[in-house]
């Protein structure tokens, strides 16, 4: 029985396709996005975040710690990156729950076991099972594996992609899949390339073979200030879209909410500031000029 890590199961989602659904969140993915909200899906191990204003300071982690990762510091217990193997063991020592594991090793069966759950509530609300990341196509056979078993279960199944996988696995992808939330997030390859540190040679060649197939797509833009809602980089999106008659675009403005999370790693967040009511509008008038319905997302 294949396994991978998962970092969360979330049900009754409803942003993650029709319906009611379960989506699944496998850590790990080929991209680093500037703006990545959720920076512990990006890393493919186990990671230990730490959120220092829940700390009340009993000492318990470092009680614990079989690496004396954890320092004091003032009235804090945090930790020293150096030394943290990410082993969890402080996490389940923490009362107050400052210390969280992101990532657990999972078999299909505990996944599917998880999303048979609410198998009630997708056939009523025409939902069903997502697969997010990360990127989840970097599963590889625990990914494919998942996707057989929803398949072949009946379930309607989603893939939240970011596009950048091997095409033969690609190809056994779409072979499962009901629809893709495709993300494409830059049309020129080195500003992709700058923004995500892979250019967009794969991701397009898989777009293409998305669109050409009998999959629904929908294709989603993380709108950036100043990155990718220039008015060349949404003209080329429209120039690209308009080969396969689609004019629909769901967009997903810049948000910092993922900032206590880059925190909790001990890690750099680049500066980006979230659009006005009035600059997300200027924005949107440019997709609408260039023949694109945005939708907000």
């Amino acid at each position: 029985m294949s396994q991978g890590i998962v970092y969360n199961i979330q049900r009754m989602s409803v942003q993650d396709g029709p319906g009611l659904r379960t989506t699944v969140f496998l850590k790990g993915c080929p991209l680093h996005c500037l703006w990545c909200s959720n920076p512990e899906s990006q890393r493919f191990t186990p990671q230990v975040l730490f959120f220092q204003d829940l700390c009340i300071g009993c000492g318990h982690c470092m009680n614990v710690c079989p690496h004396e990762a954890v320092v004091q510091r003032g009235a804090v217990f945090s930790r020293d990156v150096a030394k943290c193997v990410d082993c969890g063991t402080c996490v389940e020592s923490c009362p107050s729950k400052a210390r969280v594991l992101s990532g657990k090793m999972m078999t299909v069966d505990e996944v599917m076991r998880v999303v048979h759950q609410d198998e009630l509530f997708y056939q009523n609300s025409d939902g069903g099972v997502t697969f997010g990341g990360g990127e989840p196509t970097s599963g590889g056979a625990f990914f494919l594996d998942m996707l057989r078993v929803a398949h072949d279960s009946g379930l309607h199944v989603c893939v939240d992609t970011c596009g950048y996988c091997p095409e033969d696995r690609f190809a056994e992808t779409i072979a499962l899949t009901d629809l893709f939330l495709f993300d494409c997030k830059h049309m020129d390859p080195e500003q992709h390339e700058r923004l995500t540190g892979k250019d967009n040679a794969l991701i397009l060649r898989n777009l293409r073979t998305a669109l050409n197939s009998r999959c629904e797509v929908v294709i989603r833009m993380p709108l950036m200030p100043g990155l990718n809602d220039t008015d060349d980089n949404i003209a080329a999106m429209a120039l690209f879209l308009q080969e396969y008659g689609r004019d629909e675009v769901e967009v997903m403005p810049y948000h910092v909410f993922g900032r206590s999370k880059y925190q909790a790693l001990d890690k750099f967040m680049p500066t980006l500031t979230q659009y006005t009511p009035e600059s997300l509008q200027a924005v949107l008038k440019r997709f609408v000029q260039h023949g694109l319905k945005p939708v907000i997302v």
